[in-house]
């Protein structure tokens, strides 16, 4: 097992990453590209002061309702959407880090100082994702070099791809390990940060040496600091998922075969033997959304060459006395490809398309698999609208797929019971899309007729896309929010 401990030092408050061995690069992101953060800021020995990560956020996490990354140059490039916490890829021109706090107000969030406590102007990190979980924040920083002090006191620089900031106290932790997308983002499994219900596991997916991906396993140590270990250097994800528990759910690449063979397994959060699961599988599975002892339960969609056609079986991976039990059930879904399991309001829901357009068939409730789905049809789309990879996303029990009607284009949101149209003024061009735990949805875009890149959001039960602006934050500016709800 690698192992990474990611250490505070004390003195200036930097934790120290030590190298697991044997590996000659720790992991990398997907923006190691040189660039803004790839930075020799030309502190030497000679300098009284350099600059450092700061001990702490400077804010309190629990009264934070959104981290956005705020871009004000000119080179925008598409943003990237990252599964149900909610996450967008930001340019990395201009950009600073910003809370939105609960009760309104807009505080800008600092991450570096100078070595002797005073404010760095010129050294902030340009932060490109953000992934928030129960107990760690986490925040990809691309190829970021940090300084801190060398066995003579003077500052030597390190690597630092990846910020954790403990949410309880805000205290916060580098590691030169980074965090990279799947490459996709119509699909939850493709978010490459997962936790148990608790926080107290988290899983990353990072690269090998030989630019594989690779999945770490971030726990705190006894005296709080976070460990990232890996799980296996022959794991090379294609997706996984977490139960409550922090078992891990993954479907890998086989190095050994062709990139096409693939092998779905159950890793126990305790260590103990993998669980190979049965069968061809696409590449969407949901941990139960029951409660009790079924919340250890995984299912999977099941089908043959990246999940079409789909061949009408839920496979139901059952976890008892700590063993997993695999069963299938047969669901009749004529006519219809469907994928993926979405949780809306009264169960859990998969996507199907057929001749007569998208609808929603329900597939779960109370995690018992439905022999017979319920089939709810999208109403009024002419065709889907794809926004930075996927005409849909998913989140706080509403499903929102971007459609072009007879009538212009407009977001028809679903909970599985109604759906209700959100219409968008025809000169408003998304460029990304990400909805937020509570319902709600918040857009980037450009409106053609101002030339001006805007941030937009519809409301948890409103049915209407508002332009937002917010204190000291201009709408010529790309504005990205995380949710932390």
């Amino acid at each position: 097992m690698h192992a990474l401990t990611l250490r505070r030092i004390s003195a200036i408050g930097l934790f120290a990453s030590l190298l697991f061995s044997g590996v000659t690069a720790c992991g990398s992101s997907d923006n190691n590209s040189p660039g803004p953060n790839n930075n020799d800021d030309g502190y030497t020995g000679n300098d009284q002061k350099y600059p450092v990560l700061r001990k702490n956020i400077g804010v309190n996490l629990a009264q934070v309702g959104s981290l956005a990354v705020v871009n004000g140059g000119s080179g925008m490039q598409p943003a990237w959407s990252g599964g149900g916490t909610g996450t967008i890829f930001g340019a990395l021109e201009g950009q600073g880090l910003v809370a939105l706090m609960l009760n309104g107000d807009v505080t800008p969030i600092t991450l570096v100082e100078m070595s002797d406590g005073t404010t760095a102007t010129n050294n902030q990190v340009g932060i490109n994702a953000i992934y928030a979980t129960p107990q760690w924040v986490l925040l990809s920083a691309g190829g970021w070099n940090i300084q801190k002090p060398g066995p003579d006191g003077k500052p030597v620089q390190v690597m630092c791809m990846t910020v954790a900031v403990h949410r309880p106290d805000g205290a916060m932790y580098c590691a030169p390990i980074g965090i990279r997308s799947f490459g996709g983002n119509s699909a939850d499994q493709q978010y490459p940060v997962r936790a148990n219900k608790s926080g107290s596991v988290v899983y990353l997916m990072s690269a090998d040496s030989l630019n594989r991906n690779i999945v770490y396993k971030l726990v705190a140590s006894p005296t709080g600091e976070p460990v990232a270990t890996v799980v296996d250097a022959k794991l090379h994800p294609n997706w996984f998922v977490t139960n409550a528990s922090g078992d891990l759910l993954v479907q890998s690449a086989l190095a050994e075969s062709t990139m096409s063979a693939s092998l779905t397994q159950i890793r126990p959060v305790d260590g103990a033997e993998p669980v190979t699961v049965t069968g061809a599988h696409n590449e969407f599975a949901i941990p139960s959304p029951a409660t009790g002892t079924d919340a250890d339960t995984f299912f999977v969609v099941s089908g043959g060459g990246g999940g079409y056609p789909f061949d009408g079986t839920i496979r139901v991976l059952e976890k008892t006395g700590g063993k997993f039990q695999e069963t299938d059930v047969k669901i009749s879904m004529p006519d219809m490809n469907c994928s993926g399991l979405f949780a809306l309001t009264d169960g859990e829901y998969m996507l199907c398309g057929a001749m007569n357009g998208p609808s929603l068939a329900r597939a779960l409730v109370n995690g018992q698999v439905q022999t017979s789905p319920v089939v709810r049809p999208f109403v009024g789309v002419t065709s889907p609208i794809a926004v930075s990879g996927g005409a849909f996303r998913a989140g706080g029990s509403v499903f929102y797929l971007y459609a072009q009607g007879a009538n212009g284009k407009f977001f028809a949101r679903h909970n599985g019971l109604m759906q209700e149209d959100i219409p968008v003024d025809a000169s408003l061009e998304l460029l990304s899309m990400v909805t937020t735990n509570a319902g709600g949805m918040d857009v980037v875009g450009v409106d053609n007729k101002t030339n001006s890149k805007v941030r937009a959001t519809i409301k948890p039960g409103e049915k209407v896309l508002t332009v937002m602006s917010a204190e000291g934050l201009s709408l010529a500016e790309v504005v990205v929010f995380v949710r932390m709800d």
